[in-house]
């Protein structure tokens, strides 16, 4: 009896151990979760028709584009009163990103465990590099490249009662594109915002799942500009992002790398697991101001969450 009790313990104990890291690796993919919304989708200033921003007038020296091949129609606009920026950008991004991941559908070896983490913290912090050009009056595209570092925590109560987890650190280099279409009227305007972000989790074991993840992004936002004269314009603005990245994850686990006794204790070498990731609240609040040195250098700040995320951004762009 003593024995079979010792076993059995055993085995509650390497499966409590085998869960723990499958679980633990994938819910790393919360960085294409905080990846996705770092893609720094700042085009200030916009094209804004009449512009009017409130405050004083503007004192801002002029500065001729490098060229007025791009954007197309550019010169029709200026014609029609539009202020135009810059046609070419060059920005860095920094964001952190706190926020609850949804892990849904785990499976080992196919079978399903009927387990959903509901609440697995995630931490990161991304650096992103953006250049843009503007297509168009008031269509602008961009491509970037960045990199996530950040930790997540999931958490699971197992059958038995007991409730099993651990941090995991993961990192993840991707590229990106996007388009923002923008215009606005006098003092006020509006940015639609969508992007595309691909690229591979790497944790301390190696690279999670098959394959690299996707994410897409849609960013409304609306608001209105300043001035200050001599010193330079500013911009303030209330907007959202929707961020679809609902995922499947399938990957396998060499049992005998975690420890050399789990594939005799388990009975097998490898465990298969295929899980569902998601955001826990699709929707974001983004409050975000710019400050516009001149046509060239310009500050950005945006604040953003709603429920179990929370996110702060900066940036800092330079136009030509």
């Amino acid at each position: 009896m003593i024995d079979r009790d010792h076993a059995g313990r055993t085995i509650r104990r390497a499966s409590a151990c085998v869960w723990r890291v499958a679980v633990a690796l994938t819910v790393a993919a919360g960085g294409e979760l905080a990846r996705a919304q770092t893609t720094g989708d700042v085009t200030s200033p916009p094209p804004i028709f009449d512009y009017e921003p409130l405050g004083k007038d503007p004192q801002v020296e002029k500065v001729e584009p490098i060229t007025t091949a791009v954007p197309l129609l550019g010169d029709a606009a200026r014609e029609k009163g539009i202020s135009l920026p810059l046609p070419f950008g060059l920005s860095a991004t920094y964001t952190y990103i706190e926020q609850n991941m949804v892990v849904k559908n785990l499976r080992l070896n196919g079978r399903p465990l009927g387990i959903d983490i509901k609440d697995a913290k995630t931490v990161s912090h991304t650096a992103v590099l953006r250049g843009d050009f503007w297509m168009f009056p008031f269509l602008n595209l961009y491509g970037l490249i960045g990199y996530t570092a950040g930790e997540t925590t999931p958490k699971i109560k197992l059958s038995s009662g007991e409730t099993v987890g651990q941090s995991v650190s993961y990192d993840r280099l991707a590229w990106g594109v996007g388009a923002t279409a923008a215009g606005g009227w006098k003092a006020y305007f509006l940015t639609l915002d969508t992007n595309y972000t691909s690229g591979a989790i790497q944790s301390e074991k190696g690279q999670i799942g098959e394959r690299a993840l996707g994410s897409i992004t849609f960013s409304p936002r609306l608001g209105s500009t300043f001035s200050s004269g001599h010193f330079g314009t500013g911009a303030l603005w209330v907007g959202s992002m929707f961020l679809d990245t609902t995922e499947e994850i399938r990957d396998t686990v060499d049992l005998g790398s975690l420890d050399p006794n789990l594939p005799v204790t388990v009975g097998q070498r490898e465990l298969s697991y295929r899980l569902k990731v998601t955001p826990k609240d699709p929707w974001n609040l983004l409050l975000g101001g710019s400050w516009q040195i001149d046509q060239r250098w310009s500050l950005t700040a945006e604040l953003g969450g709603v429920f179990d995320r929370f996110q702060a951004m900066g940036n800092l762009m330079f136009r030509f």
